[in-house]
Parts: structure tokens; sequence; C-alpha cells
């Protein structure tokens, strides 16, 4: 595509940082992941940070992590990547679906509290396109029913809510590196949190049931485990590329709100905007999209095809999905249905110029 969706911006110091991890020969979990996971946990506020392979290995640890497993309920939005339904089904809960709030394409804390049983363990809230959700609800709603509250944050690195970066709020939260958030590690994941226990069962999931790393013994190294675990530890080399992506983390967030704003100010009038609540200080813009009409939005699509610019539908309701959708028979959302059937993505991104932002603004005019 001439006009990707998403594209990263690498340049000589992410080169550098690879070049110098391949020359110390130490490539797996290390010592830039270490000092990967200190730098996260000091951005964002939190006590704790463990880095793993990606965003839906660290909501699975997470999950697990707080002990969440079969007979327990989780409550999350259809309105969302399927990775966080994925995640809760792949440590054998049973996702009970919420629908989003039409403005803001958030699950509200009212809504949640609804859902309520006493089969539910956790409620797992997503930051949709890096706008943050009413966190003091939600911490407030789990207090009240004494459950746990864990964050996908996976697309709202940045994020601050109430000035106040999301994940640093003292709850879990995890964050996603993927190729196409603000920080890339091109794949990659964390879990934050300031409760130690946690942050320490994540630790011992990630690396097969085992906290610290494969270590010379006297007579030689010991394969012993602590507990349940699987491969989920994320490569120095990768870490070393998040490290110099998070040094750019301003940057990013400078570079998409202008970028943003210059597409609100050319197609105000024409389609709806994500609503920000006052509380959401900094919407991170992981990717800016809009609502229009069904009809409209496959003509814009063909188009801007056509002229070499991609777009993306995002994200069809857990409850619709071909093969999800036999956990949720008989379910209706309608503003997840609603979102869905009329919202287009276009292109936003770290590398993006205004040129190719303009160009793309005046496709969807010619529409």
């Amino acid at each position: 595509m001439a006009i990707p969706w998403s594209e990263p911006d690498f340049g000589t110091a992410e080169k550098r940082a690879v070049n110098k991890v391949l020359d110390e020969g130490w490539l797996t979990q290390g010592k830039e992941t270490a000092l990967f996971e200190k730098e996260i946990a000091k951005y964002v506020g939190s006590k704790h940070a463990v880095v793993v392979s990606n965003g839906t290995m660290a909501l699975i640890a997470a999950l697990l992590a707080h002990g969440i497993g079969p007979g327990d309920e989780v409550i999350t939005p259809s309105f969302t990547f399927i990775a966080t339904i994925n995640a809760i089904l792949g440590v054998g809960a049973k996702p009970v679906l919420v629908d989003s709030e039409l403005g803001t394409w958030n699950l509200s804390a009212s809504e949640a509290e609804k859902y309520i049983t006493k089969k539910t363990r956790a409620i797992l809230p997503v930051h949709v396109a890096g706008l943050p959700i009413d966190i003091d609800a939600f911490k407030g709603i789990a207090r009240k029913y004494k459950v746990d509250l864990i964050e996908d944050s996976a697309e709202a690195l940045g994020a601050k809510y109430k000035s106040k970066n999301v994940g640093g709020h003292g709850n879990t939260s995890i964050f996603s590196f993927h190729m196409a958030k603000l920080v890339t590690s091109v794949e990659g994941g964390c879990v934050v949190t300031d409760n130690s226990f946690v942050a320490n069962k994540v630790r011992m999931i990630r690396n097969h049931g085992r906290q610290e790393l494969y270590k010379e013994r006297k007579h030689g190294t010991e394969y012993s485990f602590e507990g349940f675990g699987l491969n989920m530890r994320m490569t120095d080399i990768l870490s070393a590329i998040g490290r110099v992506q998070l040094k750019k983390i301003n940057k990013a967030l400078k570079h998409r709100k202008r970028l943003v704003d210059l597409y609100k100010k050319e197609l105000s009038g024409r389609f709806e905007f994500q609503e920000i609540p006052t509380y959401a200080t900094t919407h991170a813009n992981m990717f800016f999209a809009f609502l229009t009409s069904k009809n409209l939005r496959s003509k814009i699509q063909k188009s801007l095809f056509q002229r070499g610019i991609s777009t993306r539908v995002t994200f069809t309701p857990a409850h619709l999905q071909q093969w999800h959708k036999r956990y949720f028979t008989s379910k209706k959302f309608e503003n997840a249905e609603n979102i869905f059937s009329r919202i287009l993505s276009v292109p936003l991104g770290n590398k993006i110029t205004t040129e190719q932002v303009e160009k793309v603004i005046n496709a969807l005019k010619a529409v």
C-alpha cells in the first residue's frame, strides 16, 4: 500500500541497539529485558513491570497470576480485539460480555456492575484505541464486590487518566508492543502492577514456572520449577528495540495527536468521532477511526483501496466472530453492533507524514 495503515518508525538507534546485543552474545531474556522493565515501570509509575513475548501472553499471564481459571467469570466488553476474549478462554474461565458505550466505544463501570455474580473473579475493561476508561469508577466497583480489576491497556501506553499514566493506578494492567503500537519491539507485551505477589507470579509463569533464569550451579544447570508456567520470555534483541522506542514515546504522542487533530478539523461534520471524556487527559491515539453509514463505509473502503490507502474495520465484536459466537448464543449488544457496522479506521502511525494524512483526507472528501 502507498499509505499503510500503521507503519513503525525505526532508525539507526534501533539498529545500533540490536547490533550491540548481537555483539555481546546474550540474545534471549537477560540484561536488556531487565532494563526495559525498569524503564517501563518508571515511565508509567508502577512498582513492577514484567515483560513477556506479546500482549496476548501478557493477558494470559495476568489472569493466571490473579488465580483465575475454570469456574470463574471475567466481565469484559464484546467490542474489543479478540485477544482479550481468547486470553480468558485460554485460562479456562468464562468471558461474560457486556455492551460498550456508543460515544466512547469503551465499557462503563455502571454497565459492568450489572453483570457481577457470585462467580465473578475479575473485570477486564479495554482502553479502546488508547482512550482511557474511567479507572476510578472501575476501581470502586472492584472494591465493592471484592473482585480483581485487570486493565487491557494494549492500545493505551502513553494515555493518561486524570493526568496520571494508564498503568500507574495500582492495579494490574497489560501493554502490547506490537508493530502498530506507539512503542513497538516488533512483538512484545508487559504486565505492570503494584502487587508484588502478582508480579512474582508473572515472572514465574513466563519462565516455565521458575522465577529466575537458568544458572550454572556447582554441578551444572538445574532445571527445577516451582509452579506452572509457559515460555513467554522476550528476547534481549526485541527488548533493545523497545528501549529505544520508549525514549521516543513523547514525540510519538505529539505526532499522532497533531495528525488526529488534522483529521478531525478537516472531516468535522462528515463523520462521528470517538467521544473523549474530561477524565481522559491524554488519548494515546493508537489508531484513528470514525463512524459513518454502513453503505458509505463500503464505498470509502473501495475508493481508498484503489488509491493505495489502507483501512481497517476495528473491531468485529466477540459475539459475532465466526468461531467465538458459539459461546454467546442469543446474545445481542446493540451499541457494539452499531459501532462495528459503521466504524472505519484510517492510516495513523509514528512514521506517517502530514502530506500522507492530507492525501487520505482528500480521498475521503472525494467519496
